[in-house]
């Protein structure tokens, strides 16, 4: 480990907090109450949170990102004698990690690719709704050409007849209430 006399108040928050959470001995409420449904997990943003920081405050330092990776790895599996830059040096590894990096461009194409058709939607939206306006616009129109002694509904559905086998409804005209 660094010493902590050369590390940065941030840093040496990240890595206070690291240690309190490899020891089971959280100080924030919520990751107490993690350890406690044996849920807890020694991440960077349980780190963060442990920590008293906001979430991204551990982006800048790489080596103790490594350390609360490795910390994780270490309460799963528990120690290892290999060293991790053999590990990171190991083709399966680099294999791996490159796979990760193309999947997680293929999701950021994805995912413009997603916006993009999300706004064309909108549009789309937007031109059925002034369709619908206009059409509504026509129809009003229309109706006021009507004369007004010529104005009630010609057609009602006739619910008794109905067939239950049958998926065509019976329309029947409707007498003159006036």
């Amino acid at each position: 480990m660094v010493d902590s006399t050369e590390l940065n108040p941030t840093e040496k928050q990240l890595r206070d907090a690291l240690e309190r959470l490899v020891a089971q001995k959280p100080t924030n409420r919520e990751l107490k109450q993690k350890l406690k449904t044996n849920k807890l997990k020694i991440v960077v943003s349980n780190v963060e949170k442990e920590a008293g920081l906001s979430n991204g405050a551990a982006k800048r330092y790489p080596e103790t990102k490594a350390l609360i990776e490795n910390a994780e790895a270490e309460r799963i599996y528990g120690a290892s004698n290999v060293s991790d830059t053999v590990i990171r040096a190991h083709p399966l590894y680099v294999k791996s990690k490159e796979d990760l990096l193309k999947a997680k461009h293929e999701m950021k194409k994805l995912k413009v690719e997603l916006e993009l058709k999300d706004e064309k939607l909108d549009s789309y939206k937007e031109l059925l709704k002034y369709q619908a306006v206009r059409t509504h616009q026509m129809t009003v129109a229309m109706w006021e050409q009507i004369p007004d002694d010529k104005k009630h509904v010609e057609l009602m559905i006739d619910v008794q007849d109905m067939n239950a086998h049958s998926n065509v409804v019976d329309f029947k005209k409707r007498e003159d209430l006036d």
